[in-house]
């Protein structure tokens, strides 16, 4: 194997070549990221499917030429204020046991981190708690969190980890009928918004921005949504699409799995000129007539988007760090960022 010899450690990167590395590379992620055959899927999908040519690197042990890590970078078109930016999105960052030292790790980290800024302007990722000093002695700074926000529309389970079954069952009806008729409230104070399901993006709605001054975010077109979701191998998504009554364009769109009594928000965009909190309502009702129990959503959102969930019902649990680089630190513009599941790899 031809390597790239970074020092006189044991250790060095080159890149994955996806022919001759395909076993092993899957081999790795089986060990360290576990669920095999997700993994084999989503190294078509992602690295040699992707619209924008993601790069994977491997950790190679020199003594015995065996592949023992990888970091992947995947590329997200993303937007500031109108100007076009290049993001660096970290993946795939796995080490085989008995490799797990500093060293190693930081040897990955720090060759995906220079790749990507070489070619981007930012480079972001999710890393886990044990990673984290990792990517702090690199320079990343914690821009946000992906939190998770769920809403209960059947209340009644959620009663019954507290009351008996009776009890909960009678007083879980009474919730959500006082629950929907509030939502009913909000959907009828203006003009009707008719839903629509599709199984792919929209031609057209996604070519408009409705995107929020000092925000960066990545650009949710069609080309971008059809590969993420409609083309995943992983999971199974379908598009949502709220349009007021009269308008020949939605005014939201959300991108949608249902997981068991759960449906699950993993991408969504609402018209900032208004109907943000009847679409909230609509999508409750969907959820409900879908025989859903919650409706979940996670993102990095803005400070209105998280008081907007607040107020319809949602509350935030649990929450994952984003950090992330930019190439020139000393100039990096002042940007709250907006990040869903969209922008992240799986």
């Amino acid at each position: 194997m031809n390597v790239q010899v970074a020092d006189d450690s044991p250790y060095a990167i080159t890149a994955a070549d996806f022919v001759r590395d395909r076993d092993a590379v899957v081999d790795v992620w089986r060990a360290s990221l576990h669920d095999g055959q997700a993994r084999t899927l989503k190294l078509d999908w992602f690295y040699r499917s992707a619209p924008h040519a993601a790069l994977l690197q491997v950790l190679v042990h020199r003594p015995s030429d065996a592949i023992v890590g990888t970091a992947g970078v995947g590329w997200r078109r993303m937007r500031l204020d109108g100007n076009a930016l290049r993001g660096g999105l970290l993946a795939d960052m796995a080490v085989m046991a008995g490799h797990r030292m500093l060293g190693p790790a930081l040897l990955l980290q720090r060759t995906a981190c220079e790749t990507a800024l070489r070619e981007g302007d930012l480079v972001y990722g999710f890393p886990n708690p044990n990673a984290v000093p990792v990517v702090k002695r690199l320079g990343y700074v914690h821009v946000g969190d992906m939190t998770t926000y769920v809403r209960a529309v059947r209340h009644a389970s959620y009663l019954a980890r507290r009351l008996p079954a009776a009890v909960a069952g009678v007083l879980g009806g009474g919730i959500d009928r006082l629950v929907r008729l509030r939502d009913r409230l909000h959907r009828s104070s203006g003009r009707r918004l008719h839903a629509e399901w599709r199984d792919t993006p929209h031609d057209t709605v996604h070519a408009r921005a409705w995107s929020t001054p000092g925000t960066l975010e990545g650009v949710h077109d069609r080309e971008a949504l059809e590969w993420r979701f409609a083309r995943c191998p992983l999971a199974s998504f379908r598009f949502l699409y709220l349009r007021r009554e009269g308008d020949t364009q939605p005014c939201a769109w959300f991108v949608c799995q249902q997981d068991a009594d759960t449906l699950r928000v993993v991408d969504f965009k609402t018209d900032p000129a208004g109907d943000a909190s009847r679409s909230l309502a609509v999508l409750a009702d969907i959820a409900y007539r879908l025989g859903c129990r919650s409706v979940s959503l996670e993102g990095c959102l803005l400070d209105g988007e998280k008081a907007l969930l607040r107020r319809h019902g949602f509350f935030a649990r649990q929450g994952r760090p984003v950090y992330a680089r930019w190439k020139q630190p000393a100039a990096a513009p002042r940007a709250a960022f907006r990040l869903m599941p969209f922008d992240e790899d799986e």
